[in-house]
This record gives structure tokens, sequence and C-alpha cells, in this order.
């Protein structure tokens, strides 16, 4: 049997990239609303240990170093704390980059935090990795910044290759937010995990500032002909009253194909909502994750359904205004109950999972062409982050 020294390139370069794709694999199993948390679990964490593997490889031989190099530093995740009392990681990962630059060349997607406890989590730091060649994709932590960066001019907006952003505790008040938006060419896809208690930072003898859908829909102005996948969630946190805006319009975002969102930044306060009205006119998949159920849950007795109202209004405008729209998924962590018991006494709570649409409901939705799927009693907040990065 010949032995792994004696295996040609195409091999090993085979081998190496099916195990990485096996772990990254895990990632699409994880539900939109848990996206966040897995991937501040993992941040929080040491590397996989693909990385250690690839790290002894690369250490065996010349052969090995000059093939594998370009797949450990394909994919970078650092870590979001000291050890040791050692340098932090990200400037050890700033260090090799500055003494080896070839090497950002071969970087394609990158999660890094803007700061720990000892820094004023700024994106300052992170500003190299929106332009190295290859970056496609960026996940940032904790990008709190209150006003924009400045630059001599102009010139970059627009040039950096990122089309995937992640903005995850994203504390950063409107005008820095969109400065930073502003930097892709063409941004395909967002995931705004808004930290919205920290928009009440205000210098000195200024207003204190609110975060509303209204402010961040402004910010995302630059990219709203590019823009295909939008989602929209904000940290696990006790947030009763925190969010009571406006609901969100992107009626103008007219190449988004695919938005996620909670719930309270769908319907905000508005009770003459109508979802159709400020949903983006070339939608196909819509996502809904029911986050504050003292608020609003989706059955309710108190709507002439029993269910939460957008959803019928949605159905019956689908064709004239969201032609493209087929497939509309909701996921609430309130209990599930049989749909088609009458009287209070003989609802039965069920286990977690799929809701059994009303025969009315499911005749209207497929005459529409849309494929529903209602998620009840779902765990709000468990995931398994294991081998998401």
């Amino acid at each position: 049997m010949a032995g792994l020294l004696d295996l040609p390139n195409e091999i090993i370069l085979f081998i190496v990239d099916y195990l990485q794709a096996g772990i990254q694999e895990a990632e699409v199993q994880v539900p939109f609303y848990r996206l966040g948390d897995a991937y501040r679990d993992a941040i929080d964490h040491d590397q996989p240990r693909m990385t250690g593997y690839l790290r002894s490889l690369i250490l065996l031989c010349h052969r090995f170093h000059d093939l594998l190099t370009p797949i450990m530093y394909r994919d970078i995740l650092v870590r979001d704390y000291n050890f040791g009392g050692k340098r932090r990681p990200l400037d050890q990962l700033n260090r090799t980059l500055q003494q080896n630059p070839g090497l950002n060349e071969f970087i394609t997607s990158a999660s890094i935090s803007c700061g720990d406890s000892l820094a004023d989590y700024s994106i300052l730091p992170l500003v190299p990795f929106f332009w190295y060649a290859s970056m496609y994709t960026l996940t940032i932590h904790t990008f709190n910044d209150w006003s924009p960066l400045e630059f001599e001019d102009d010139s970059h907006v627009g040039t950096s290759p990122v089309e995937f952003l992640r903005l995850l505790g994203c504390g950063a008040h409107e005008e820095a937010l969109a400065s930073t938006l502003s930097w892709p060419a063409v941004l395909k896809s967002l995931h705004y995990d808004v930290e919205q208690g920290e928009w009440d930072g205000h210098a000195e003898g200024e207003p204190a500032k609110e975060w509303t859908t209204t402010a961040f829909v402004r910010a995302l102005q630059s990219q709203k002909s590019t823009l295909e996948e939008l989602i929209l969630t904000r940290p696990r946190c006790v947030h009763e009253g925190l969010y009571t805006g406006p609901h969100i319009i992107l009626s103008e975002f007219t190449a988004l194909k695919t938005l996620q969102i909670y719930h309270a930044f769908l319907r905000g306060w508005d009770e003459s909502f109508r979802i159709w009205r400020c949903l983006p006119p070339n939608l196909e998949v819509l996502e809904v994750f029911y986050d504050d159920t003292d608020l609003y849950r989706f059955q309710n007795d108190c709507e002439p359904d029993g269910y939460d109202s957008f959803l019928p209004d949605l159905i019956r405008h689908k064709r004239t205004r969201l032609p493209h729209l087929h497939t509309v998924t909701i996921y609430s962590p309130e209990n599930r109950y049989d749909s088609e018991s009458e009287g209070e006494d003989e609802r039965t709570v069920n286990v977690p999972g799929l809701w059994e649409l009303p025969s009315s409901l499911a005749s209207e939705t497929e005459a529409a062409g849309i494929i529903l799927n209602v998620w009840l009693g779902i765990d709000e907040w468990s995931f398994d982050s294991k081998g998401l990065l």
C-alpha cells in the first residue's frame, strides 16, 4: 500500500478538500435564527481539528508546505480571546500576513472579531481584510463604531471583492454602518445581527439615538440593486420593549430573492401592517422567526383565522405583488396545537414539529403556488455548532 508521501498531489488535495467540505456542510443544518449564536460559539472556541491536522502536514516536508499552505489560509477563523498572556490571535495573524504578504491572496473567507474586553470594538484593524484579492465571505463580530472611518477620498467605495458579509452582534451606528456597507462592489448576501442597545451610546451633549429598521434600510441603500439575500436577526437577550419601531420596508430592493427575518422587525408596531407592501417585489423565499412570543404569536385567538393575519394577507396578494414567491417557512417556540379541533378543551399540546395546516389555508397556499411550512414548539436557542467553521 502506498504511503501518504507516495500519493500524487491531486489525490492529497482531493482528500483534504473532501474532509474540509464534510465539516463545512454542517453550517447548512443550522436554521437562520440560530446562526448568530452558532457563530459566536464557534469563535469562542479553538480552531477545528482539521486546522491542527493541516498544520502538522505542512510541517512534514517542503512539498506539503507548498501544496497545503493555500488550503491552510483559505478559511480563517480567529478566536476572540487572549490565551496565556500571549498576543491576541488577530495580532498574531496580522503579523504573519505582514511578514508574508503573499498569504493574503489565499484567503477566501474569514471570521474575526473587532475586539475583546481590552479593545474598543472598532472595525479599523479589519479594514485590510475587505480588500484581500480573493476575499469572498467575511464574518465580523462586535462591529460597534459610532462614526465612519476616515479615508483620504472615496476611491475605496464600491471596490471590495466581498460578496457575503456577516455582521454579528453589530452595534455600529447608522453612519458607520452605511459607510462599511458601501465598500463591497457587489454585496450579494448580508447577515445583519443587530445589537440594538449599542445605539443608546452617544457623545456628551448629543441626543441619544434609537435603532430602527428605517435607519438600517437607509444604511443599506448602496446595495439595494445587488443584494440577493438578507438575514436580519438580533442576539439572544431580554429585549422586551427594546424594539418598538416601524416595520421594515424593502420594496426598493429589486434584486432581493431570500429574506430571513425576525418577526419583530418584519411587523414592527404598525397595526395596519400589510406585508405585501413592504417586501421586495422579486422575493422567492421568506422565512420568519417569532422571537418575542410575549408580544406576538403565530397562533392568535384574536385573529379571525386563529393565526397571524399577515399569512392570508400575503397569500391573497402573492400573484399581483410577489409573483416569484414560492416558499414560506415560519418558526415559533410556542406550543403546537391541533389546528382542526373545536373549542379550547379539545385542543391538544403536541410535541414540537410541523403545524398541521387548516384545510382552507392548505388549499389557498397550493392555489397560490406557495410551499408553506410552519414549525411550532421548536427549541428556541439550542443548536449544535460542532464543526460549523
